[in-house]
């Protein structure tokens, strides 16, 4: 009797090593394996006050994790429940299960939203950064105009305005601003732009304009003065269309956000005569004949596939309508006179 005992508790103790080793190792297992190891990161966030289910089954939702009742019990395993910080993460599935948890609760990997409006001088992206503490003004000034990193990101000009890319960002924040934290978002700025203009054309065409100075800056520039003309997408390639008209009859383009650009920083909101008639600005339409010598701002993909494809149209004037923000084309300056009329009588009723 008892060496049947016996037998029956090296039986049961036999049984929970192996019980309890199997445990071990698919745990092990588990937590080492991640859920698609050729998956690329993405942004995740996880909203204040989710609990753990909330939080499992984002990641489940997000292909982040393929088991959210493991890793649930990972995290409560490892006390973790609480741990986890409110965020926007960039987590990728093929970090492992263990990974994951950790950049959840070190918060090392939170990234912070950084949105950068379509239509920017370089130097309102400066301070909107500046502000947002990625990196100082002057530092990112000093950056766009470093003439070896220009050359080093293929960009022909004195600056980099024009590929600054306007965008919504997920971004890690230093815990200084520094010179090289500069270079660090406008090395993110400039190579989104290059991936999304790619898209924009053929092999052939971008080989043809991105090797060629000259008709890189023409479409930047067209495109910047596009993206400030209209903010309505729908009438960016008549908008084209019109400049695109009067380069070829040789008219002054007369587009105010040019002169606006020239007067810089300095500019404080009003446009006057005198701003209009200041032939010793450069970027003033008003005084000088053809494009500008660079892009005003970083435009959007739509302004730059307008430029790459304007509306065949015989406008050559546009006037805003004074209600929303649509305009009225016009073919000659009778037409466009009486259109000026309406605007200015449009703002009068509205006021």
């Amino acid at each position: 009797m008892l060496k049947i005992i016996r037998n029956f508790f090296i039986f049961i103790f036999l049984a929970s090593c192996l019980g309890l080793g199997a445990i071990a190792y698919f745990s092990y297992s588990y937590i080492n394996t991640p859920a698609d190891e050729n998956a690329q990161a993405l942004a995740v966030e996880i909203p204040e006050g989710s609990s753990l289910q909330q939080i499992c089954q984002i990641l489940a939702d997000n292909n982040i994790i393929n088991d959210t009742v493991k890793f649930k019990l990972y995290a409560q395993f490892k006390n973790a429940a609480t741990h986890i910080q409110a965020g926007t993460f960039l987590l990728s599935p093929a970090w492992t299960p263990k990974t994951i948890l950790s950049e959840l609760t070190t918060g090392s990997g939170i990234l912070y939203k950084l949105t950068i409006r379509e239509g920017l001088p370089w130097w309102e992206t400066a301070r909107i950064l500046e502000e947002q503490g990625y990196c100082k003004a002057s530092d990112f000034k000093e950056v766009i105009h470093d003439k070896e990193f220009l050359l080093k990101k293929n960009i022909p000009f004195k600056n980099a305005e024009g590929y600054l890319y306007p965008s919504t960002y997920f971004l890690r924040k230093p815990k200084e601003m520094t010179k090289e934290t500069a270079y660090t978002a406008v090395n993110r700025l400039i190579d989104t732009f290059y991936e999304k203009t790619k898209d924009l054309m053929d092999n052939a065409q971008y080989e043809s304009i991105f090797h060629n100075p000259q008709k890189l800056n023409e479409l930047l520039t067209l495109a910047s003065i596009i993206e400030k003309e209209t903010k309505l997408i729908e009438e960016r390639p008549i908008v084209a269309g019109v400049y695109t008209n009067r380069l070829k009859k040789n008219m002054i383009l007369q587009a105010d956000p040019t002169v606006i650009y020239g007067l810089g920083e300095n500019y404080r909101g009003q446009l006057l005569t005198k701003h209009l008639q200041d032939a010793d600005n450069p970027y003033n339409t008003y005084q000088h004949a053809g494009l500008p010598p660079s892009p005003i701002c970083s435009p959007s993909l739509s302004a730059i596939k307008a430029a790459l494809e304007p509306q065949e149209h015989d406008y050559i004037f546009f006037v805003a309508k004074g209600i929303g923000a649509s305009h009225v084309f016009s073919t000659n300056l009778q037409d466009h006179n009486k259109a000026v009329r309406e605007y200015r009588n449009n703002l009068k009723r509205n006021q």
